[in-house]
Order: structure tokens, then sequence, then C-alpha cells
């Protein structure tokens, strides 16, 4: 089981700094999504990243600083997925190295590209967004899986994003989720390194982590 933490879209105060502790206890994947930020925006946060984990840095936009900054990954949503500019950005970037996010496990059946992995959402009311209800069947990411299996199509890894804190990461393990994604339930809380390592404990105690 994996678990993978997104930045808040606004930088609070000592982010960074969180972001380094978490990554110096064993985070391995941090989701930099800042919708407003400018590549020189990007550049500095992260720069105040501790470079030695840039390998585990995930973009979601300004997608040339995956190369010239070394990163582990850049991540699409819905409208990049479908954009073609974008992809012709993207065309000496390894799929492994690409994730995207998708709100139904129709449309996990139907895409043809081998993404490293992708989340899926809401799998749970979410707490970053008030009012953003769960909208997935858990039982899906078995029944995906089975059904691509026996088409003898690839399936992505799938991660559970949506009102995900340390409590649900086991509901979404034993619905055979392969990653647990958190946002809200590490940045709203008043002590986010903390939760982040309940969560890691979480993960350390089930059976096939």
């Amino acid at each position: 089981m994996n678990l993978l933490v997104i930045t808040p879209e606004k930088t609070g105060p000592s982010e960074t700094e969180l972001v380094n502790q978490m990554l110096a206890n064993g985070l391995p994947r941090l989701h930099i999504r800042k919708p407003s930020f400018t590549i020189n925006e990007y550049l500095n946060y992260i720069s105040q990243i501790e470079e030695p984990y840039r390998p585990r840095l995930v973009i979601h936009g300004h997608y040339k600083l995956f190369t010239e900054l070394s990163l582990g990954g850049i991540h699409l949503n819905e409208s990049m997925r479908k954009d073609p500019i974008t992809w012709a950005q993207l065309s000496e970037i390894p799929p492994s190295k690409i994730s995207t996010s998708f709100h139904s496990w129709d449309e996990i059946e139907k895409n043809e590209f081998r993404y490293g992995y992708v989340f899926i959402s809401p799998v749970f009311n979410s707490i970053s967004k008030p009012g953003y209800m769960a909208g997935i069947e858990l039982a899906g990411a078995k029944a995906t899986k089975h059904k691509l299996a026996t088409e003898n199509k690839y399936c992505p890894e799938i991660m559970g994003l949506g009102g995900v804190g340390y409590d649900q990461i086991g509901v979404l393990h034993q619905y055979g989720f392969v990653g647990a994604v958190m946002l809200g339930a590490i940045w709203d809380s008043a002590d986010p390194l903390s939760v982040f390592l309940k969560a890691k404990k979480v993960i350390s105690e089930l059976k096939d982590a």
C-alpha cells in the first residue's frame, strides 16, 4: 500500500519545511499542485526542498521542469489529458512517469495510455472541499482490475483520493486500492507531520505492507 500527499493549492507557513520532514520520514511521493504558480514560483518552491528528494516530486504544471530538475513525475488533470498541445510537450517523458486523475471506473476501463498510476476520486467525502461528496463505488477497484485482466488490457495502479485520512487507509486497502492519497487530512490539521506519521504507521501494519 502506497501513501501519497498532495500539497494545498495555497502555500501555508512552514509548508516546505513540513514537506522536507515528511520526505525525510519516508514519504515516497509528493504531488506539488499549485494551479496559480508561475514557472518561477514552482522553481522557488522546489528549491526549498532538499535536492536528494527531487526524484520523489511530481508536478502538476510547467512540465519542462521534469527534465530540468530530474523530478519523479508529472500529473495531468482531465483538461490537460484531453489537450493535444499538452501531449506534444510530453513526447520524451516515459509513460511510467505520468499519472492522471479519473472520476469513474468507466474512464479507467476505457483508458488506453499506460499511466504509471492514476487517482480516482472522490472515494470519501472531501475534507478540503466542503460539499464535495463521495461518488466512487469502492468495490470497483477489484472489479476493474479483474475486468481488464480478463480482457488482457493494461491496468494502472489505482490510488484513492478524496476525504482520505489515516482512518480510511485500511478501508481502501480492504477494497483493493494500491495507494491512498492524502490532502485535507494533512494540511487542514493542526499538526500535519503527526497526521502523516500516523498514516505511515497504519500502512506499516497492513498485512501486505
